[in-house]
């Protein structure tokens, strides 16, 4: 009689324990080689791309994103720069009369500082009917100089050429730009070597006030704005030769506190202080842009009504001017505060956060929704493989366990691609113990008293 083939129950019963617990239970042991597993495949997908980790989220779970980027831009600010003029219509309706005393343009500076006005530019003659008394040259270098009106002003004193140099006046002394370091043709810019003389030249403080070359006899390029318009005032100057701060530039540089030997300038090129470097024509102009002027009239000063609106509070910086002649226009005031204006530009730093980008992640999502139809699925279905598979042949066998293996990658694989993940290193770990277990369990055959007796 044939001998008949038998399950060892005992083992069985073993790997049906260890396989159901390490099924049920066992998806968190093998997190780590669920991370190879799915990292290793991410990359495959092109899912992540230059070593980057993909994320597996548990059930809640946020996608978790970048951090996120703090992103600083610069950009240069023009202050809003005041400026007035006294032109003869404006005294007219004002004083009802075109000429003012130095103690009416002394009480005109209370005024303008009444505005708002803390930095003071001022290009005017100081020229007045009569001369200049002692006690108005007093006042008005008084006024000038007191700091409860303003922090700063520099006057504006007038020049030409003559056959006949004077030695450069002592005031523009201090404050001469070093020869080398200014590159490029000087002979472009405007140039002078004798001072216009003015009313406040006998006064006896008139060294300790601040002065810079203003308004030059036959140079056109500081008495009417270039017919360019977006061409400043001159910044530089020669006077006797020596390379000086204009008006305007020594106004900035006097609010900046920088000194002339901080000053480098490629004429033609740029002109560099205080960290900052503006371009420059072969004149020594500016390239105005985003320029802010603001014109204070002169009756609203005297009527307490006008208002420097200068939102960033940074300068409160005006310029008053005051023609010799009508011949001299009203916009070359406006075209100082306008260089003022780009010469006192400082820089402005705007951040910006940039929210992070989602990094890649997948969503857990397990293989039988309903978690008790898991445990019947796996408690059942592993059973009946234990008990079934062994009895087949070993192509058959080998074919049902690979076949099997295939399937569940391939479903792995199709999961991720749609942004799911599931516990694809448990499966592995899982398959591997049930080949051995199937492998083991090979039936025996068992032979009955009928068999014929095994030959030694």
């Amino acid at each position: 009689m044939a001998s008949k083939s038998r399950l060892k129950w005992g083992r069985l019963f073993i790997w049906y324990v260890v396989l159901s617990a390490l099924i049920l239970a066992g998806g968190a042991l093998f997190a780590p080689l669920d991370s190879i597993l799915y990292n290793t495949l991410a990359a495959q997908a092109g899912k992540t791309q230059d070593g980057q980790a993909i994320h597996l989220l548990q059930e809640g779970d946020a996608t978790p994103v970048s951090e996120s980027l703090t992103i600083e831009t610069r950009r240069l600010v023009c202050p809003s720069v005041g400026y007035i003029n006294l032109r003869k219509e404006q005294l007219m309706e004002s004083y009802a009369a075109v000429d003012m005393r130095a103690q009416d343009f002394a009480a005109l500076l209370n005024k303008i500082s009444q505005s708002g006005v803390r930095n003071l530019a001022i290009s005017a003659p100081f020229i007045w009917e009569g001369g200049t008394q002692d006690a108005g040259q007093l006042v008005l270098c008084a006024t000038l100089q007191n700091k409860k009106y303003f922090e700063r002003t520099v006057l504006g004193m007038r020049g030409r050429t003559s056959a006949q140099a004077d030695l450069t006046p002592i005031q523009f002394r201090s404050f001469v730009i070093p020869s080398h370091q200014v590159k490029g043709d000087v002979s472009l810019l405007p140039a002078a070597n004798r001072q216009v003389e003015n009313d406040l030249d006998t006064a006896d403080d008139t060294t300790q006030l601040t002065w810079a070359p203003d308004w030059l006899e036959d140079e056109p390029l500081t008495q009417i704005p270039a017919a360019v318009d977006d061409r400043s005032f001159p910044l530089l100057m020669r006077w006797n030769g020596e390379i000086l701060p204009t008006l305007p530039l020594r106004m900035a540089l006097s609010i900046r506190s920088c000194n002339p030997d901080k000053v480098k300038v490629d004429l033609g090129n740029s002109i560099s202080f205080d960290g900052i470097t503006l371009p420059i024509d072969s004149h020594g102009r500016l390239t105005l842009k985003n320029t802010h002027v603001q014109e204070l009239g002169l009756a609203d000063l005297i009527d307490g009504k006008a208002e420097l609106k200068d939102e960033t509070g940074k300068f409160k910086l005006a310029v008053l001017g005051q023609p010799l002649t009508d011949q001299e226009p009203a916009a070359r005031t406006q075209l100082m505060a306008a260089t003022l204006s780009q010469l006192c530009a400082y820089t402005v730093t705007d951040t910006k956060l940039v929210p992070g980008e989602p990094l890649p992640s997948l969503c857990y999502r397990p293989i039988v929704s309903s978690y008790w139809l898991f445990i019947v699925t796996v408690l059942v279905g592993l059973f009946f493989v234990l008990l079934i598979l062994p009895y087949f042949p070993g192509v058959l066998r080998l074919l049902a366990l690979f076949g099997a293996l295939a399937y569940a990658l391939n479903h792995v694989w199709g999961d991720m691609q749609n942004g799911y993940w599931s516990h694809a290193g448990l499966l592995t770990i899982a398959w591997v113990l049930l080949f051995w277990a199937v492998s083991s369990l090979k039936p025996e055959k068992k032979r009955n008293i009928f068999s014929s007796s095994r030959r030694r």
